[in-house]
């Protein structure tokens, strides 16, 4: 279900950059594909791209997001009865440390390239 969550944000990244054009359109769909895709900063993908580097950060990533869905899995199953509110609620606090983390590194990157 977490790849789903994932493939779901990169594909409205996708979506958004048809829908806007422009800086504005970019950034917003480049910002939904690296909470998709967080290992992307770390492959310098904003800077230098290329198939193999985005075959990498769709795999790495992947293998990321199904971890952190086994662990939510896990962590829900804990209590006697759940459903996907219980679900999400455990998702979306794991997934936020993923992405602060992912936009940590963007920032980071963007003052050492001198953007700030």
């Amino acid at each position: 279900m977490a790849i789903g969550v994932a493939a779901a944000m990169w594909f409205g990244g996708i979506v958004l950059s048809w829908i806007l054009p422009g800086v504005i359109g970019g950034a917003l769909s480049f910002v939904l594909m690296v909470m998709a895709l967080p290992v992307m900063p770390i492959l310098g993908m904003p800077a230098s791209g290329g198939g193999q580097r985005l075959l990498v950060a769709v795999i790495s990533s992947s293998v990321i997001w199904w971890f952190i869905g086994q662990t939510v899995a896990a962590r829900v199953s804990k209590r006697p009865v759940v459903g996907w509110r219980e679900w999400a609620r455990e998702f979306v606090f794991l997934g936020l440390g993923l992405w602060i983390g992912a936009a940590g590194a963007l920032i980071i990157g963007a003052v050492a390239l001198g953007a700030f």
